[in-house]
């Protein structure tokens, strides 16, 4: 529920830290801005996809790349927070809030990946993904067989069973390649739905 009191009965809002939009003390609401603000990037947002999934140069690849990323890794985190906003991170176990940031103003709820992101075959399938904390990102980077990699392991395990997490580490030596429709078809996939999409 809204944290702006124990009686409140409204959902928070997500980027409200915990608020609901309407009950937002003024400091959050000025760094999120107004609803109009919201809706409008919202909508620049949307247009700018439409426009890049429009055109069909091998130029604009990077760029539908970087949107990918962006529109896979916000629904990875939509999927695995509840509903106040907060995750579990698959790594360490410990709760994260989606709004929290570290001392640098970075979000620390990070779209982690069990097999590397480098893997291009895996890197938008949804099985290979998780919202977890910087912290372990970091660490499964710098020690690939670490910790934080035996316990991403154990949960991905018990959730789709060791033969698919084998397939999915077996999968690092194929030949991966993506193509600018693959990155289309990925972010018309996990881009936001308007009100008139979900209908």
């Amino acid at each position: 529920k809204c944290k702006c009191s124990p009686t409140c009965n409204l959902w928070p809002s997500l980027g409200y830290q915990g608020y609901a939009m309407k009950h937002a003390p003024k400091e959050v609401l000025d760094k999120v801005g107004t609803k109009r603000q919201v809706a409008k990037r919202n909508k620049n947002a949307r247009n700018k996809v439409s426009n890049l999934l429009k055109r069909d140069s091998d130029a604009d690849k990077a760029e539908l790349l970087k949107m990918a990323d962006k529109v896979f890794g916000d629904w990875v985190k939509a999927r695995d927070s509840n509903e106040q906003g907060v995750i579990i991170c698959p790594c360490c176990g410990l709760p994260f809030s989606l709004s929290d940031k570290d001392s640098q103003g970075q979000p620390i709820v990070q779209t982690l990946h069990f097999v590397s992101r480098r893997i291009y075959s895996l890197r938008f399938l949804p099985e290979n993904a998780a919202a977890g904390n910087s912290w372990c990102n970091l660490q499964m980077h710098l020690n690939p067989y670490g910790k934080e990699y035996v316990n991403y392991r154990k949960k991905l395990v018990n959730t789709i069973g060791e033969i698919k997490v084998t397939q999915m580490e077996e999968a690092k030596r194929g030949i991966n390649k993506l193509t600018v429709e693959d990155l289309k078809e990925v972010i018309e996939k996990y881009k936001p739905k308007t009100e008139k999409q979900k209908d």
